[in-house]
């Protein structure tokens, strides 16, 4: 005898709000029929649907049920032709059982369930794998359920079709789950749950982690809101989220709070990272505005370079940020306020900043930083040393202040061999995000024997010391309004229209007119050994271009200075400057008498060199057949020089330069 039955022919069951009432029906109409029929359009839940629902029943020995539900979604999945075989169903007045049933959702896996009608309870175990097994069950009465599931030896890839769209996937992993949750006037909520090896990824590659094993524990209490409080261990597995890499190793979170309608709160959390240290933390987020109500974040003794390397230089890509290394421990704290960042503390003590090519350092920091929203605070920084490439520097402190959008230094001193730089009216402003820099700086007398030992130059011999007029930095280009004033090798060095654009990329961009006037020719020689010259020279660099720190253009022109002096050459000079322009004086030098006499005097000197693409276009101090007149002899014994070539490679004059300048034998052409 076969009963079809359908909801809208005889009783309203359209909607049915409770799937335990499905059995109940089942049990109902099983004693009057041997093989009984029931289909029902749709039952709907909260959180979940069923559309489509067809079961049949045979009681005779043994009994068989078969499920069948056309489309199934809960939680926003979506399953379809979703089928239960039950081969040897136990049909009872208080019991409905499944001991060796199989469901088919695209996999086949076995399964055994339960149905009490009476205790209104229902247990679920499924088994997917040799070793693993899922299992669940539900007791609900009155208003009240419980639930309670524990999963053994199960594959984390199951997961996947749960986790959000734009989520990680699992690769592999193998999952320990218990849980308990009642529902009803009182709340409670019990998880515990151990990842084994697990991996992960996305789909861009931005995400991923490899070998990961951690626990979490998490208990619930509601009355009116939850109140919670959770343990979690990863213990061991790397990470890579973009931009960030965590190395294994072992990191703790504890935290407790509530969870209510409008708000969720933490009363206290605590990070532990293996390597960098501990942060404390509290807060609360406004569930409805989707934002942070307040904030607040401590952290104790923490490790720096670890810190910076871990969190940091990530997003510090190729500028100089990417290339430094700390050291030393800090205190910091920081609190948001309203979505806002209200205020922000860092205490440094005995910390160390070097940058991976050497370009600077600095050591023995300490520092007490801190800024807030509304208020301008006091900053200090004490630094026992440090170094800017080769240059040692000594011991300064920096005191500044720091508001909202602006930053003020006190005058500086900062000790450089035996002179000092000194910078005033240091000041930041912030404007449309971006923050523009002023300041004024000196540079009190450092000895030029010192410095060339400093940077393992040539020894020099005087002085050198600089004025520097108002600076101006803002969205990486630098300008200086002004001349910079140098003294150096008893002359004076202007510098004009210095400006500079991209300083913080590998090819920054330099401009600038440089005038030297009266250097002294005895001591410039001698630094350099390009052969003893007595005299005063002017130098004149108009249109100076640098590309990544190389020239590429500019108008250069040497000459004598004005004045009444020894004017003296010595042979070796003469060889070398007439290396610069091609065969010449020294030529004649070795044809000629004049090769007995170790010094000769001149008249003038002069040199020129117009630089485009590449190309040295040469010249003197007047032409003269074949050439150009570079030295005109003066006195007794008197020797001119003179330059053949009128267009030289960049790259091959300053190679003749470095071969006269170090000592190496002038090679003539």
């Amino acid at each position: 005898m076969a009963i079809g039955i359908s909801p809208p022919a005889y009783f309203p069951l359209k909607r049915v709000r409770f799937f335990g009432g499905f059995f109940t029906l089942v049990f109902c109409l099983s004693a009057s029929a041997q093989e009984l029929r029931l289909s029902i359009d749709d039952m709907v839940a909260p959180s979940f649907s069923l559309r489509g629902i067809s079961a049949q029943l045979t009681l005779s020995a043994p009994s068989k049920l078969d499920i069948t539900i056309a489309q199934a979604t809960l939680q926003g999945r979506e399953w379809r032709k979703l089928a239960l075989h039950c081969p040897d169903a136990r049909v009872e007045r208080d019991l409905i059982e499944c001991r060796r049933g199989t469901l088919d959702v695209g996999e086949k896996i076995p399964l055994t369930f339960q149905y009490r009608p009476g205790a209104r309870s229902f247990a679920l175990t499924l088994f997917p794998g040799s070793a693993e097994r899922w299992q669940a069950q539900l007791i609900w009465r009155g208003g009240n359920l419980a639930a309670s599931w524990e999963v053994k030896n199960g594959k984390a890839v199951r997961l996947n079709p749960w986790l959000p769209e734009q989520s990680v996937r699992f690769s592999q992993g193998v999952l320990d789950l218990t849980g308990k949750l009642e529902i009803g006037d009182k709340g409670k909520l019990d998880v515990s749950a151990i990842l084994r090896n697990g991996a992960f990824s996305d789909a861009a590659g931005t995400r991923a982690g490899e070998k990961l094993a951690g626990t979490l524990t998490l208990q619930g209490v509601r009355a009116g809101a939850w109140r919670w409080n959770m343990a979690a261990a990863w213990r061991e597995g790397e990470v890579f989220w973009q931009p960030f890499y965590f190395a294994p190793g072992e990191r703790r979170l504890s935290a407790q709070g509530s969870w209510g309608e409008a708000q969720a709160v933490i009363d206290q959390a605590q990070l532990e990272w293996t390597g960098i240290g501990t942060a404390q933390l509290s807060g609360a987020w406004n569930r409805a505005a989707g934002r942070i109500e307040h904030l607040q974040v401590t952290a104790k003794s923490m490790a720096l370079d670890p810190l910076y390397r871990t969190f940091v230089k990530p997003w510090a890509q190729d500028g100089v940020l990417s290339k430094l290394a700390l050291s030393g421990v800090g205190d910091g704290a920081a609190s948001i306020k309203q979505g806002v960042l209200d205020e922000a503390t860092l205490v440094i003590r005995q910390g160390g900043l070097k940058h991976e090519e050497k370009l600077f350092g600095l050591a023995g920091i300490d520092a007490s930083l801190a800024w807030q929203q509304n208020q301008a605070r006091e900053n200090r920084i004490n630094v026992m040393s440090g170094e800017v490439g080769k240059l040692p520097l000594g011991a300064f402190s920096v005191r500044a202040t720091l508001a909202l959008d602006r930053i003020s230094m006190a005058p500086l001193r900062l000790p450089i061999l035996d002179g000092a730089l000194t910078m005033e009216g240091v000041e930041a402003q912030r404007e449309n995000n971006d923050w523009r820099w002023t300041l004024s700086a000196a540079l009190q007398p450092i000895s030029m024997q010192r410095l060339s030992q400093a940077l393992q130059l040539p020894a020099m011999h005087g002085t050198l010391s600089a004025v520097i007029p108002q600076v101006h930095y803002e969205r990486q280009s630098l300008t200086v309004g002004g001349a910079l004033l140098f003294k150096v090798f008893d002359g004076a060095v202007v510098v004009k229209d210095l400006r500079a654009t991209d300083l913080l990329s590998p090819t920054p961009h330099v401009y600038a007119n440089i005038d030297m006037r009266n250097l002294d020719l005895d001591l410039l020689t001698r630094t350099f050994s390009f052969g003893n010259m007595q005299g005063r020279l002017d130098v004149s660099v108009n249109a100076l271009e640098l590309f990544g720190w190389r020239p590429v253009k500019f108008d250069a022109k040497v000459a004598s200075s004005a004045g009444d002096y020894p004017r003296k050459i010595s042979q070796r000079a003469v060889e070398n400057i007439s290396s610069l322009g091609g065969a010449g004086g020294a030529a004649a030098l070795q044809r000629s008498f004049l090769r007995f006499f170790d010094q000769f005097g001149y008249e003038r000197i002069g040199l020129s060199c117009r630089l485009e693409r590449g190309v040295c276009e040469m010249a003197g101090i007047e032409d003269v057949p074949q050439g150009y007149l570079i030295v005109k002899g003066g006195g007794i014994p008197a020797l001119s020089v003179i330059g053949y070539n009128r267009r030289v490679g960049w790259d091959e004059l300053l190679a003749r330069i470095q071969r006269a300048t170090q000592g190496g034998k002038p090679i003539v052409q």
